[in-house]
């Protein structure tokens, strides 16, 4: 089995949400001194060879100096967004996170990496069979799989995922991945670090 460091990878932070549920645009919720974005940029910066944030107001975002890309389809959702931003990375592997999952614990990454041979994905999976898609590693083998099921009209990425060898990730030993996706998660998620 051969093994795929981290540092040959990229790291794609999904930052193309309404937030509606949040209320306001969580990308810039305040985390000390940075705001989400931020804090996942310079976290996945010591990590990755590269950095690409999934976004359509690239304008707003130049200041963070990584690349920003759009939706090659707009109103397609996470899945557009997914298979558009996995187009552009110069990675054979990449990581994929949510901008709304405050916590990157390298260590999950790490051993989440170890099962890239052979797959096209590697999804968290939770005890009760519920995936974490947002937190995962995709190959660029998912492009046009992931593209065939959006000209077919299947948005959702869960579903799309049925196309692809996937390694099933066991989170029954890991911390659950935390979400903002209300204000009252981003409040006692800010009480919890202060």
């Amino acid at each position: 089995m051969r093994t795929i460091p981290c540092k040959s990878c990229t790291a794609i932070i999904l930052a193309g949400g309404s937030a509606k549920r949040m209320g306001t645009d969580k990308r810039f919720l305040k985390v000390g001194k940075e705001n989400l974005l931020e804090r996942q940029v310079s976290t996945l910066k010591k990590y990755f060879q590269e950095v690409i944030i999934s976004a359509n107001d690239p304008e707003k975002l130049a200041y963070l100096n990584v690349p920003v890309v759009k939706d090659q389809h707009t109103g397609r959702g996470p899945l557009e967004g997914l298979t558009s931003v996995l187009a552009t990375s110069n990675s054979e592997y990449n990581f994929v996170i949510a901008v709304d999952i405050p916590n990157i614990d390298m260590g999950l990454v790490e051993r989440m990496r170890t099962h890239l041979d052979h797959v096209s994905a590697v999804i968290p999976t939770c005890v009760d069979g519920r995936q974490e898609p947002l937190f995962a590693f995709y190959s660029k083998n998912c492009i046009p799989i992931f593209r065939s099921a959006l000209d077919e009209g299947e948005f959702a990425i869960h579903k799309a995922l049925k196309r692809c060898p996937v390694y099933h990730f066991a989170m029954a030993d890991e911390k659950p991945l935390k979400n903002l996706n209300v204000e009252k998660d981003y409040k006692a998620f800010i009480k919890e670090i202060e």
